[in-house]
């Protein structure tokens, strides 16, 4: 047998070998490497922003989030992982807006003396806890921004209703003459007519402020001057402000308020003197008021002659009549307001709270 050579066979391999890993390192460092990294990036990117979906924290944002990651797993390119992020983007607008209506529905059925699920003190209310429900499933109905977008005008409305409604119910278990209390301890005195006509025009989320009951009051002293309120006498309706003589802020306490009795200042007004001249004769004359009225009480009849009844609002309104007045003069008004109130002003009139002037204002 002739004898073959194997070198040029074997170099010839060696040759197409060492081409061959050539050619793969220059494929796999120039083309697959690179597009290896480019696509674990674009899906680390990817999976960032599906977290961001996740935060958002709605159910519909979880769901969509874990079938988006699902897919980002086994996408094979960037093209693919970036269309997917596209999805992600869109869901994040559409879950965020979802949130905030549901946020909307949450802050509309809580209000500050009832709520749907009652508890802090506050009553629970059935119609409230229907709202959320019905609204809360109808929002998670919807999959699109502008379906989303147009549940808010829906929400204000329906919430107004609600409120509405809940407050003329209680209104019903009154009687004619009610308080209406706002927030925690501010309002004021209607008829039901007065309370009715009120809760016509005012939206959900002032309502919500609100409750109505019938009230026990208290009739507690206001320190004022003649200068403030010089028209104001027993029978007066007032509305009660606050003055901060920190921040300068005066806000409504109480209005429709009554004045139930006045009490002037007996160094103002307790003492009558006065001089009369009849020719060359000249005589001077003095009272002392509150002297004369324990006379009376005790039964003295020359003192008893005299009319002192009234004599206080007697001389304010000749006062007024006549265009002076003693501007210093100082009054005590006793005011008819409900207990939560009375303690109020009791606290800022004996100093408890120096900062606050107890201001009344006359209605007409």
């Amino acid at each position: 047998m002739r004898k073959i050579d194997a070198r040029p066979i074997v170099g010839a391999a060696v040759v197409f070998l060492l081409m061959g890993s050539a050619a793969f390192g220059v494929y796999y460092f120039l083309i697959a490497k690179p597009a290896a990294e480019e696509l674990t990036a674009t899906k680390l990117a990817a999976f960032d922003r599906i977290n961001g979906l996740v935060s958002v924290g709605t159910e519909a944002a979880v769901l969509r989030a874990l079938d988006c990651s699902s897919r980002v797993q086994r996408a094979n390119s960037v093209a693919e992982v970036q269309a997917i992020l596209v999805e992600v983007n869109a869901a994040i607008q559409v879950e965020q807006l979802r949130k905030e209506l549901l946020d909307l529905v949450a802050v509309a059925a809580d209000g500050s003396h009832y709520s749907a699920a009652g508890g802090s003190g506050k009553l629970a209310a059935p119609e409230l806890a229907e709202f959320s429900a019905t609204m809360t499933a109808e929002i998670n109905a919807k999959s699109t921004l502008a379906e989303l977008e147009a549940c808010r005008a829906e929400i204000n409305e329906r919430a107004t209703l609600v409120w509405r409604s809940l407050l003329a119910g209680e209104l019903n278990k009154l009687g004619e003459n009610v308080a209406l209390f706002r927030d925690s301890v501010s309002g004021g005195y209607l008829s039901q007519a007065e309370a009715r006509e009120y809760l016509a025009g005012l939206g959900w989320e002032t309502l919500q402020k609100l409750k109505f009951q019938e009230y026990g009051t208290v009739e507690v002293p206001v320190l004022d001057t003649f200068q403030r309120t010089p028209s104001l006498k027993a029978g007066s309706r007032v509305n009660i402000y606050v003055y901060d003589l920190d921040t300068g802020v005066m806000e409504n306490l109480w209005f429709n308020a009554q004045v139930r009795g006045v009490i002037y200042s007996q160094a103002d007004i307790a003492r009558i003197s006065w001089v009369l001249a009849d020719g060359t004769k000249t005589e001077s004359f003095s009272t002392d008021i509150w002297e004369t009225l324990k006379a009376i009480a005790a039964g003295n009849t020359a003192a008893a002659g005299l009319d002192w009844m009234h004599y206080g609002e007697d001389v304010v309104e000749r006062g007024l009549e006549a265009n002076i007045g003693h501007y210093p003069l100082q009054v005590i008004y006793l005011v008819e307001v409900p207990d939560e109130i009375g303690r109020l002003i009791a606290a800022y009139e004996f100093q408890e709270t120096s900062s606050k002037d107890v201001i009344l204002v006359a209605r007409v």
